[in-house]
């Protein structure tokens, strides 16, 4: 009999637990060489856990060399060479770290133990919101790596200006202007990433306690970055149309807001992109209360069907709106290449910040991607995505009418690669909604990750960016099969 004991208020995650104490007993002899492990059911059942935590630990523990499975058998214990044995630390640190770090640490620690996404190859995956591999421009992005490290290779290694590379900053500046957005290229600050971008941005604004309005349901990694600089999030309903501006402004009147935080485009998770008129509300609003409007355009390329609609620091004329936008979700995710454009005061602070915090920005990445745009490469590439998300897209939009109940709520969106569901509840709570579709090897985002308050209805997100045409048909139909079920 295996006997493990759980602790759900320590630090150290479940999943982590259940490895050490078997691992453990394997060292001591406890558990022997060809020994059956329970199944995930069972072992999850008798332990009062989520199956995908067994099947976690499982996973790890075969990694390790542990264990040993066959597809559709038990895990056995398998014999180990000694010199390659991790043991296990059981016993509390030496130093006591938590007592030292800040307040807003912990708070961040705790909302991003909530994120943590386990591993399944085997599952239809709608949860990552990152360009498909398949799509990635990586031989024409090698050939301008190439010609940077022998045109000036001795250069981009050097520290450099912490504003960023200034070629590409002016030819960030100039694609822009295609938004009629109007910025120069001492108006352009160049970050590691939209989620940099906005960490100088609330590093410039926010003291403990300030209050920044933020749409819900709103982006998942916004909310601990918040919880890290102790601000008070004001929370906005997202609505058909964007940002419930009546409510916004009730909150600008009583709550003293430090800044609003709003994405017009396909905002995560909901998909939902505003009106021209919205947009000129908003701004309206914030000049009138004065206070600073955080725009983040991080899918502005995104548009598959219709009009494009202007961004708000296109209409910008005193100077409020912080635009933040990046490579990330059209180019390359791991390239951390972003910006920020605002007023030349504005990105002289956030520059003084960057240089404090960082020194230089990464000129080597930088020089190669203004190369890729000098060359005419980053438009072909967007022609691209557009011609393979737009079938997703319609393939998605043709899946959801067919096999989802007319009860269920879910959003339409005309770009990007998001759409949000709203399930009444019933009785089934979130993680059991998750189970089910877990068990029908289909994985999708929860929504208590991109929210700050219980909801009265089960929600998810579903996320096309990296399931071709046939999963996203196929997993949609099996959300369906579900949702018709319960």
């Amino acid at each position: 009999m295996i006997l493990i004991h759980l602790d759900k208020n320590s630090s150290i995650p479940l999943f982590q637990q259940i490895i050490d104490q078997l691992i453990l007993m394997i060292e001591k002899g406890n558990l022997r060489e060809g020994d059956k492990l329970p199944s995930t059911r069972a072992f999850s059942e008798k332990l009062g856990v989520n199956r995908t935590t067994i099947c976690r630990a499982y996973d790890e523990l075969w990694a390790l060399g542990y264990t040993e499975s066959k597809q559709g058998g038990y895990s056995t214990i398998r014999k180990r060479d000694r010199n390659v044995v991790l043991t296990p630390k059981l016993n509390a640190d030496l130093f006591d770290w938590n007592s030292h770090v800040s307040v807003g640490y912990l708070q961040l620690e705790s909302r991003m133990n909530q994120l943590k996404m386990d591993e399944n190859l085997n599952s239809i995956d709608f949860r990552r919101l990152a360009p498909d591999k398949d799509c990635m421009p990586v031989e024409l992005f090698r050939k301008c790596a190439n010609q940077i490290m022998l045109d000036q290779g001795s250069t981009v290694f050097q520290y450099g200006d912490p504003a960023g590379y200034l070629p590409l900053r002016d030819s960030i500046a100039k694609q822009m202007q295609f938004h009629s957005v109007s910025v120069q290229t001492k108006e352009v600050l160049l970050t590691n990433g939209a989620q940099n971008a906005l960490d100088l941005v609330f590093r410039m604004l926010l003291n403990p306690r300030d209050k920044i309005a933020i749409g819900m349901p709103g982006y998942a990694a916004l909310i601990p970055l918040l919880k890290l600089y102790q601000a008070d999030i004001i929370p906005i309903t997202i609505k058909e149309d964007g940002l419930d501006l009546e409510e916004l402004e009730k909150a600008m009147i009583s709550e003293n807001l430090k800044a609003v935080y709003t994405m017009p485009n396909f905002q995560n998770p909901t998909g939902i992109s505003t009106s021209q008129t919205h947009r000129e509300k908003i701004l309206h609003l914030c000049e009138r209360h004065s206070v600073p409007l955080l725009e983040d355009g991080f899918e502005e390329e995104m548009k598959y069907f219709g009009k494009n609609i202007l961004p708000i620091k296109s209409m910008d004329s005193k100077g409020i709106v912080i635009y933040i936008g990046t490579f990330s979700k059209i180019l390359f995710p791991g390239l951390r290449v972003g910006w920020i454009a605002a007023e030349k005061k504005v990105i002289e602070k956030l520059t003084r910040i960057k240089k404090a915090g960082e020194l230089s920005g990464d000129q080597l990445n930088q020089a190669i991607l203004n190369l890729f745009y000098e060359k005419g490469y980053f438009d072909q590439h967007v022609k691209k995505m557009h011609r393979v998300y737009r079938k997703r897209m319609q393939i998605t939009h043709k899946a959801l009418s067919r096999f989802i109940p007319v009860y269920v709520k879910y959003t339409k969106p005309q770009g990007g690669y998001t759409i949000w569901f709203e399930v009444p509840a019933e009785g089934k709570s979130e993680e059991d909604f998750m189970e089910l579709l877990a068990n029908k090897g289909v994985l999708v985002s929860p929504g208590s990750h991109f929210l700050t308050k219980a909801s009265e209805s089960v929600n998810f997100r579903i996320s096309i960016s990296c399931v071709n045409e046939e999963e996203i048909w196929t997993g949609i139909e099996r959300i369906g099969l579900i949702l018709k079920n319960e």
